[in-house]
């Protein structure tokens, strides 16, 4: 009677226009000094260890400033132009490179508005001046910017895993697949439409302008490498992850690609030089960069002893060779091509995904064994990983080749020699301009926008998790999720039924709440009684962060439903509308990853061994 009396002056609160988190924190303390024994000290003392015991979340506010760094610097523009290079040429072709754009991005930022607000503000013009309808840009870009909360980096799953005290590497590793999916079967979705309503489809491009694009992009995708490499290479952990990525793109977007600051508007090669200069520029960043790696991966044991400074400078060679041979064999340069790709990429592709299938089906076919089912998954997991390694492997060769390939035909009137050394002193150039201007850049007033902007968001969201957890802290006090647990249980409720509850009570309280106020509430009061079910934390999980996408576009505070409204001008219930149809693709996704948990668990399992719980 008492909780009902709490939740009760929750919702009146809120229904009269008080903010949700202050609804939160006031019903707590007016319940805690009405019906509790309990002073306003002690409030104080609760709402500091409400949040002294969730050390996880200092990720939120480094990744939340990495993705500001990012969404400023340009990045967004780049992913883009990647994604129209890719996909562009196809059906639909530039409404599926916004998804894909939206799936890039949403690994670099862990937020769903901030995936809407820099992807959506360029494709949704671009779509409608191609010949999209703007309502269809709106609809694919709000439901497409849902996925910065599933791909990780997440800020929503750090929430949770804070919240249930689960491990953040495997909640970033189990929103892997579920990511892919997703868009995957919003890409398809598009496809089918474009192939039904004769949508417009862009001309492909060439391999060219695919390497050059990524290329572009390159530094900004590095910091997905760095932060999910990082975490699983056992360097750091999921916050210093965050704290590194966040100075990695102030760097990046900054001294790299100068798109703000002190430097903006000067490039490392300056507009006379872009044709002369462009293939030495190139030879000599792949040159320095994989120089660098090589022998940092021979000190690492990775190669036999010795062996990587040998490797690096055969690398220099291949660089300057390619080069070279792109220059002085102009009419066969395809032929030169792609024997490089084969012997750089393909060889090394095909031995690296035969030892990596070998090895993931050997290490796990003892879970497999005595279930057709889990021994087929295994071997469908040797077989996925294996492609994509050999994916991972040729696709730098191609980069790399087609890159020097589209740089040689700009610049056919420069010779190699003069290319080189004009690359070179660029180079010089640029690294010396980013000492000399390093100082200026950290208190330059882009930087102060980009701080000020992160604190505001960092501060808002913080403040709703902290006061949620002053609701949780009341919660446990009066034991309710254990007389819940008990009622459901004494009922008969199975797993099954019981997901279906969960699945309600947050499509309901999504469509009200902030994801990461709602999960910090609900995902105590459930937590339990899944793991009395027998039900994996990191597969609830999972299904608490795709519900909290479909909160995101339904109203009436569907926070993404808000920021495609502003990005593409248009009225709220228009957004609403157009977003129905790829709705219910994510409403028949949220039924495969509720009652298929193979998707979300293989790769947590298979990369850090089974989820060990203790009651």
């Amino acid at each position: 009677m008492e909780v009902a009396i709490l939740f009760a002056v929750v919702v009146g609160l809120m229904l009269i226009g008080v903010p949700i988190a202050v609804s939160l924190g006031m019903a707590s303390i007016l319940f805690l000094l009405a019906l509790g024994d309990t002073s306003l000290a002690s409030i104080a003392q609760t709402f500091f260890q409400a949040m002294a015991g969730h050390y996880t979340l200092l990720a939120i506010p480094f990744f939340i400033l990495a993705s500001g760094f990012m969404s400023t610097g340009g990045v967004a523009r780049r992913i883009i132009r990647f994604s129209v290079a890719l996909v562009g040429h196809v059906p639909g072709g530039l409404a599926i490179a916004g998804v894909f754009a939206c799936m890039m991005f949403a690994a670099l930022s862990g937020s769903s508005p901030a995936t809407v607000v820099a992807i959506g503000s360029i494709v949704i013009a671009g779509m409608h001046q191609a010949g999209y309808t703007k309502d269809f840009a709106a609809g694919v870009i709000a439901n497409a910017g849902t996925l910065g909360i599933l791909i990780p980096p997440s800020i929503v799953m750090v929430v949770y895993a804070s919240s249930v005290d689960v491990s953040v590497g495997r909640m970033f590793l189990a929103g892997v697949l579920p990511g892919l999916l997703a868009g995957s079967m919003l890409m398809i979705t598009i496809y089918i439409m474009a192939r039904v309503k004769n949508l417009p489809k862009g001309d492909w491009q060439g391999w060219d302008e695919v390497a050059a694009s990524v290329l572009d992009a390159a530094f900004g995708l590095v910091l997905i490498v760095i932060i999910l490499g990082g975490i699983y290479g056992g360097i750091f952990t999921p916050t210093e992850a965050a704290a590194v990525a966040c100075v990695y793109a102030f760097f990046a977007a900054l001294m790299i690609y100068r798109d703000m600051g002190p430097l903006q508007g000067k490039g490392w090669l300056r507009e006379s030089e872009q044709r002369a200069f462009g293939l030495g520029l190139r030879v000599v960043a792949f040159a320095i960069i994989g120089f660098l790696l090589h022998v940092s991966l021979g000190k690492a044991g990775v190669y036999p002893a010795g062996w990587g400074l040998a490797v690096a400078i055969a690398w220099v060679l291949v660089c300057l060779a390619t080069g070279w041979a792109m220059t002085h064999f102009a009419a066969q340069r395809s032929r030169v091509a792609w024997p490089v790709i084969v012997v750089l990429g393909a060889v090394p592709g095909v031995i690296f995904a035969y030892w990596t299938m070998i090895s993931i089906f050997h290490g796990l076919s003892e879970f497999a064994s005595g279930s057709m089912l889990a021994f087929a998954s295994t071997g469908l997991l040797a077989l996925v990983a294996a492609v994509f390694l050999f994916a991972a492997t040729v696709a730098p060769a191609i980069i790399f080749t087609f890159s020097l390939h589209g740089a040689a035909r700009e610049g056919e009137a420069t010779g190699f020699g003069v290319s080189l050394l004009g690359g070179a002193k660029a180079m010089g150039r640029g690294v010396i301009e980013a000492i000399i201007y390093l100082p200026a850049a950290v208190v330059h007033k882009d930087t102060r926008k980009t701080l000020f902007e992160s604190g505001k968001l960092t501060v808002t969201l913080m403040f709703i998790i902290a006061n949620a957890l002053i609701l949780k802290h009341v919660l446990t006090d009066e034991q309710i999720p254990q007389h819940i647990a008990s009622a459901m249980l004494s009922a008969g409720f199975g797993p099954i039924m019981f997901l279906v509850i969960v699945n309600v009570i947050l499509l309901i309280g999504g469509q009200f709440m902030e994801p990461s106020g709602l999960l910090v509430i609900v995902a105590p009061l459930v937590f339990p009684i899944a793991i009395e079910l027998g039900i994996d934390p990191i597969h609830l999980g999972i299904i608490m962060v795709v519900n909290m996408e479909i909160g995101m576009i339904t109203p009436p505070v569907g926070l993404n439903l808000f920021v495609t409204s502003g990005v593409a001008n248009m009225p709220m219930m228009s957004v609403v509308r157009a977003a129905l149809p790829f709705l219910a693709v994510l409403f028949v996704f949220l039924i495969l990853i509720t009652y298929v948990p193979w998707i979300s668990t293989v790769l947590p399992n298979a990369m850090m061994g089974p989820e060990l719980i203790v009651k």
